[in-house]
């Protein structure tokens, strides 16, 4: 009998693959890395190449698309780390090919049983946020880019001219560094596009700089295209560029002589403030229309800081007697403005030679709109939301709405009244005024206010005299 011969020892071999969390490590970083050079080459194409809108909606899809595959990744993978793999051992184990671990011991599945439909899509979201940011500071932070300007430079580049003026009235209100240089090219392109960009750039006018605005400014008013000229001469006159001073006046002649004044014209005169435009303000008095007539008043008022402003108080004061009721209530309104104690004289005048139906005429603002009018088929040109696509550009003048009884009175507070020719005027009348009993509650309550201020403030009688200061009387 032959002797027992052991067994040889089995050998048990065994393969420990790499984690799943590894591959999905691995994974992420291929999709990310992949994203960003696809988010960086989309914001570049976006801001740079005129293509169409075709094109460039489809490169947003790629950006988009790369930002919710990223997110889906690293979802996966917080997933993996976070719940054992909750998801992926609930919805994707047997259906996606390299998801599945025979090796899985019991304890970590039984720790993923968890409810993965709702911390799943929780990290979805969390991770597409986190990404959306990462993209956002590689690019550049290309999506507020392209929703306050993106878009609209991208229909300058390629629109029609309904398109291009449509985004001209978008960018006059944004201050980021790409729109001045984007209406300067389409202020250059000319056309009725660029009408409208030389009115946006005159809207800039809160711009610390305005020089970089000046030169293809004056450019364009030396143009042959004489809206254009026009639209260029008023934004210089926004932007207070005294040397348009005589373009202005120029064309503002030639309007009277035309019998229709632009009123643009005359509110740029009076931001530009130049005492030589005093002879065309005065002939609009004479010769406009009444609208034109009252903001040439308010276009005086606007000088009062200038030297030989004076002078423009006496053409203001010499029209106030023939004046209909709302060209006095811009007089009056625009003398209260200059504050010249001689001009109480002229408003009490104004004031007795008033009916009391002028009296109580309501004097009403101006509210006047600066931009081009718009061709036909803009009217209906609308943005993604409904609204009109038009920003409002309107200035309100001649403000506050008062009866004009009450906008003398308002004036005459405005003056100073100490020498005792104006005074020995004024506070007899206003002591009428005060016991008026044809007058308003308001109008007696506001002189007799207006006279204690004169008396107790402003009366050179109650100031010491010299002997008195020095002590010696």
């Amino acid at each position: 009998m032959s002797p027992l011969v052991p067994a040889p020892e089995l050998q048990i071999t065994s393969t420990r693959r790499a984690p799943i969390w590894t591959k999905l490590f691995t994974v992420a970083v291929v999709v990310n890395t992949l994203g960003i050079l696809v988010a960086s080459a989309m914001a570049k194409f976006v801001r740079a190449v005129p293509a169409t809108d075709a094109a460039e909606q489809g490169w947003r899809f790629a950006y988009y698309a790369a930002i919710g595959l990223a997110a889906i990744v690293d979802a996966l993978l917080l997933d993996e780390l976070w719940f054992k793999g909750s998801f992926r051992r609930t919805h994707l184990v047997g259906k996606v090919p390299g998801f599945a671990r025979r090796d899985d011991d019991v304890e970590a599945v039984a720790v993923s049983m968890q409810r993965s439909t709702v911390s799943f899509p929780i990290l979805v979201v969390l991770a597409g946020v986190v990404t959306s940011f990462g993209y956002e500071l590689v690019t550049g932070d290309f999506e507020t880019y392209y929703r306050e300007v993106g878009r609209d430079l991208g229909q300058l580049r390629r629109g029609d001219d309904g398109q291009k003026i449509a985004a001209v009235q978008r960018l006059s209100i944004r201050r980021r560094p790409e729109v001045l240089p984007a209406l300067k090219a389409t202020l250059e392109e000319g056309g009725e596009a660029a009408r409208w960009a030389a009115w946006a750039m005159g809207r800039h006018r809160d711009l610390e700089r305005r020089k970089p605005l000046v030169a293809p400014l004056v450019a364009a008013s030396k143009a042959g295209d004489p809206a254009l000229r026009r639209e260029a001469v008023l934004a210089l006159g926004r932007l207070q560029q005294r040397s348009a001073a005589q373009e202005l006046q120029s064309e503002l002649w030639a309007d009277l002589e035309a019998g229709a004044v632009d009123p643009r014209l005359l509110y740029a005169l009076g931001s530009i403030q130049v005492t030589s435009s005093a002879e065309v303000l005065e002939a609009v008095l004479h010769r406009g229309d009444p609208q034109a007539q009252r903001l040439a008043a308010w276009a005086i008022a606007q000088h009062r800081d200038q030297r030989g402003a004076e002078d423009m108080v006496e053409i203001l004061e010499s029209h106030l007697p023939t004046a209909d009721v709302g060209l006095r209530c811009a007089i009056v309104h625009s003398l209260g403005v200059f504050s010249h104690e001689r001009s109480n004289l002229a408003l009490v005048r104004a004031y007795d030679s008033s009916t009391p139906a002028e009296l109580a005429t309501v004097c009403p603002r101006i509210t006047l709109t600066m931009s081009p009018t718009p061709p036909p088929d803009l009217a209906e040109t609308t943005g993604s939301n409904g609204v009109n696509v038009v920003p409002d550009d309107v200035e309100e003048l001649l403000m506050p709405d008062d009866a004009l009884a009450l906008k003398v009175l308002a004036a005459m507070g405005q003056m100073r009244a100490t020498t005792p020719e104006v005074r020995a005027v004024v506070e007899p009348w206003l002591e009428a005024r005060a016991v008026d009993a044809d007058a308003t509650a308001f109008v007696r309550e506001h002189a007799g206010v207006l006279l204690s201020g004169i008396r107790e403030a402003r009366n050179d009688a109650l100031k010491p005299s010299v002997e008195e200061a020095l002590g010696t009387k």
